[in-house]
């Protein structure tokens, strides 16, 4: 119980708000209480002339005529002070005596009051003689004791009231400062778990509604910056594997070509070796020097390849694409690698459409159009066919070299 208290907002501010409305209405209903007694409009002192005056008349009248009297003066006194001070006469032995009679004694004395509760008293000498008596005017205290008596009574109704009122203004409270309070929290903790979906509703214009809308423009701002963060993200890691992907086949490559080169290399180098001394079929150097000039056009194509494939590597390397004719490119290249088709005896089969227009680098088109007929004339058995489409669709060029008599296994 205590712990959820203590980790719950809304708790701790409906508990001290109930306790403090509490406090405050019992500190006021104690004070009431004690003190209500005590606050009369008027003072013990104001009341003394109303004694002197009533001592003076006391004096001038027989004792048979007291009961006459007395009766108007208290009701003088009542209505000048409220009901706040009564007459008490006490005989010469300080003993109280009842009224309007004078001739029961109460029991009470002087001293049996408080000092601040009594007027100073006033000699009273009747007409006819007899006793002397002294007249005072004291605080009612039946009044005070009503007034006590009546907080009293109230005081069950009075806590049930203030307890009722307690909760109803604490539950109130608590709510209108705690909502507002609770929505900023869900939404702090959907941005700690990186939703930024979500929004705090608010009318509020005071400072939790200035915090939500900060928070709510915070969330918005935060989620975009992560979107394009993350989109960043995602291209960087697909350039990255691009340009593994391209290491990769860069290296595949280089490899491929130094056996390549290797090759004609160790070809040329024997011829070399046979022609400079001469051994057996070597002495008829015309042949060979012939064959080694083969080899090594074979070999400064294959070193134009790399240097051209270094060239498309270099950062500074700038692509110009113009309008290019694909139709004519191709039949251009039939044409070179005519006699190269005639030393395999391969027979081309071509299904070319007119007016085919693409957009590229000339030169880098005609590289990749040579190998891909070289390629298919080196590996076609004598005597097969070779089988070149172009045609276009969709706004794209299509090309298609197929060669028979052999297959990709």
């Amino acid at each position: 119980m205590i712990r959820k208290i203590r980790s719950k907002l809304s708790v701790k501010v409906f508990f001290i708000t109930l306790l403090l409305v509490a406090a405050c209405c019992s500190v006021t209903y104690l004070c009431i209480a004690r003190f209500a007694p005590y606050v009369y409009s008027h003072e013990l002192a104001e009341a003394e002339e109303l004694a002197e005056l009533f001592a003076t008349e006391l004096s001038n009248i027989p004792q048979d005529e007291v009961p006459f009297f007395l009766p108007n003066y208290d009701d003088m006194l009542a209505d000048r002070f409220d009901g706040e001070f009564i007459i008490r006469i006490f005989n010469s032995s300080g003993k109280e005596v009842t009224l309007p009679h004078l001739d029961t004694i109460t029991g009470r004395k002087v001293e049996d009051f408080k000092s601040g509760d009594l007027s100073k008293p006033y000699a009273v000498s009747l007409l006819d003689g007899g006793e002397e008596y002294s007249l005072l005017i004291a605080k009612n205290a039946g009044k005070e004791s009503q007034v006590v008596e009546a907080l009293q009574k109230s005081l069950p109704i009075l806590g049930i009231v203030v307890l009722v009122v307690s909760v109803i203004a604490a539950f109130f409270y608590s709510w209108y400062m705690t909502a507002p309070i609770k929505k900023v929290s869900r939404l702090s903790k959907q941005m700690a778990d990186m939703d930024f979906s979500g929004l705090c509703s608010t009318t509020r214009t005071d400072e939790i509604g200035v915090l939500s809308i900060s928070l709510n423009t915070l969330s918005q701002k935060l989620g975009a910056a992560l979107s394009d963060l993350q989109e960043a993200n995602q291209k960087l890691q697909a350039d990255i594997d691009m340009e593994r992907q391209l290491e990769r086949q860069r290296v595949e490559f280089f490899s491929a070509a130094s056996h390549e080169l290797k090759t004609p290399i160790t070809i040329i180098k024997g011829q070399l070796q046979g022609m400079l001394y001469q051994v057996g079929r070597y002495k008829d150097r015309e042949t060979y020097l012939a064959q080694s000039l083969e080899v090594t056009d074979n070999l400064e194509k294959m070193v134009q390849e790399l240097l051209t494939i270094s060239r498309l590597d270099t950062p500074g390397y700038a692509f110009n694409p113009s309008p290019i004719h694909f139709d004519k490119l191709i039949q251009d290249r039939l044409i070179t690698n005519e006699d190269l088709f005639m030393q395999r005896e391969l027979t081309v089969e071509k299904d070319i459409s007119p007016e085919v227009c693409i957009s590229g680098d000339l030169q880098l088109l005609q590289k990749v159009v040579d190998n891909l007929l070289g390629n298919a004339a080196a590996y076609s058995p004598a005597g097969e066919r070779i089988m070149v489409n172009v045609w276009q669709a969709d706004e794209k060029a299509h090309l298609t070299i197929e060669n028979t008599g052999v297959h990709i296994p």
